[in-house]
């Protein structure tokens, strides 16, 4: 309001003509032309015969078209035909890739390793790191190994204490992009006869990629369901081969793991009854001797002076040397038992193999088959995958899905092309009750497939792949394309 008072009617009375000063003017701009121009006024001149070349240039190709109708239309659906043909060689990817300047390698050891085996071997491939990518490059190295038994396990893809994250952060001024080191360690850490019994996957989409994957590590997930655990191991063993020659994947891997070894004691529960003891009290004294109290229950100690609280647990002298034979002389005392019993006088001892890691559907066991990707866009990776895969029998009741990105991908594609088709109905509707006419708009809206020329063939020269982004700014065509027509029809309906 004070602006439309002030400065508004200042600016007016400046600018706009007036009568009563045209005299004036006249005789400035005489005396103005009598002066040799300067630099500012040289540099306009000729940036206005530029412009006024172009738009000479711009009418006399427009006078052309008008008389050459038949042939301009015909080039038109020409081009147009052709810029469809193109659209299949267009990549397709959820995100475009950023260079987040960090490298997240996930490392898997046998099975078998303890906590101090695998500290070992994240130290050999931290001296890798170090030689493989120089000192000027990086920044620091911070490892991850293991995982507690409490809450932070939620928050780390480690699956034990044979897993480890090292994330690599590189500097600023690096050489070459976060995707072309991960290609360079890849490779580098495959050729390495070391290595041979680790296996690794890396990652560098950063934040992004990981709130756009929901923490995902990959963006392709081969999902196996049903069936026995036999069988969706098999079948996932199959998958793995059959995807991991197809151009563009990298890190192909089965997510389970079947390989831990174990160590039950079954309880004997008549003789453990005798003694007053549960199958139950067995076992959670097993786990206070070799692990502490701490696991099983928490108890407190409050300072009555200073209020603080404190955890109290009990545990046993830790020896990594312990034997079968020690854990089974652990004393194990029930109710009905005024003296203590061995634990090897209500257990039996067995070794076995099983699951590291447990991953359900709904309800049912599931196999995952993950898959990174490198050097092509998601889909068309995605494709071969699903071809090569479609053609693999499976056993009855088993049943393959595609999770991950991937999935989430073509989900939001479908939600923006049916946005982009309910755009350009609602702006023909709006036009018609603006003009007053279904042919006018119609003609406006024949505008708008013909600017998908232009985003088809420069995404197609400049190798940018169709992802979210690329497909807003395709909406906001719609807006533009209609904006610039609107205004040539008007034009022409004044004419």
């Amino acid at each position: 309001f004070i602006l439309s008072r002030t400065f508004v009617p200042m600016m007016c009375a400046k600018f706009l003509p007036d009568d009563h000063r045209r005299a004036r003017d006249e005789v400035h701009a005489h005396e103005r032309a009598m002066r040799p121009p300067g630099a500012v006024a040289r540099l306009s001149a000729r940036f206005q015969r530029r412009i006024d070349g172009l738009a000479a240039g711009y009418l006399a190709a427009l006078r052309w078209c008008l008389g050459n109708r038949a042939k301009v239309v015909m080039a038109v659906c020409l081009l147009f035909i052709g810029s469809l043909a193109v659209v299949p060689f267009i990549g397709r990817e959820f995100f475009p890739q950023v260079d987040a300047g960090q490298i997240v390698l996930r490392l898997r050891a046998p099975s078998n390793l303890r906590l101090d085996a695998t500290e070992e071997r994240v130290k050999e491939v931290e001296r890798f790191l170090k030689e493989t990518v120089p000192a000027a490059e990086r920044e620091m190295i911070v490892s991850e190994i293991g995982l507690n038994p409490d809450w932070s396990a939620a928050y780390t893809t480690n699956s034990g204490q044979q897993d480890a994250v090292i994330r690599l952060q590189l500097g600023k001024n690096r050489s070459k992009s976060s995707q072309e080191w991960a290609g360079d360690i890849r490779r580098a850490f495959l050729a390495t006869p070391a290595f041979a019994d680790l296996r690794i996957d890396l990652d560098t989409g950063g934040m992004i990629s990981t709130a756009l994957n929901y923490g995902a590590s990959s963006p392709i997930d081969i999902e196996i369901e049903g069936g026995s655990n036999a069988d969706a191991f098999a079948t996932a063993r199959k998958v793995r081969d059959l995807v991991a020659p197809v151009q563009g994947t990298a890190d192909v891997r089965i997510q389970q793991r079947d390989d831990a070894p174990y160590l039950v004691l079954d309880v004997d529960r008549v003789k453990s009854a005798e003694l007053g003891l549960s199958a139950e009290d067995v076992v959670l004294q097993v786990v206070v001797a070799l692990n502490s109290s701490v696991s099983v229950n928490r108890n407190f100690w409050i300072d009555s002076q200073s209020g603080n609280q404190y955890f109290v647990g009990v545990q046993f002298p830790e020896d990594i040397d312990r034997t079968m034979d020690d854990v089974l002389s652990l004393p194990v005392k029930g109710a009905l038992q005024p003296t203590p019993v061995n634990l090897g006088s209500v257990v039996t001892p067995r070794r076995t193999s099983g699951a590291v890691e447990i991953n359900h559907a709904g309800l049912r066991r599931v196999a995952n088959v993950l898959v990174n990707i490198e050097g092509r866009d998601l889909a068309s990776v995605a494709s071969d995958i699903e071809a090569r895969v479609s053609k693999l029998e499976l056993p009855e009741g088993m049943r393959i899905s595609y999770k991950g990105e991937f999935q989430r991908m073509n989900d939001s594609f479908t939600q923006l092309a049916l946005g982009l088709a309910l755009a350009a109905v609602l702006v023909y509707l709006l036009q018609v009750t603006l003009f007053r006419s279904w042919i006018g708009p119609g003609v406006i809206m024949l505008t708008v497939p013909l600017g998908f020329i232009g985003v088809a063939w420069m995404l197609y020269l400049t190798g940018t792949t169709l992802n979210v982004q690329s497909l807003m700014g395709t909406i906001f065509l719609v807006g533009v394309a209609v904006n610039n027509g609107v205004l040539l029809v008007d034009f022409a309906n004044q004419r």
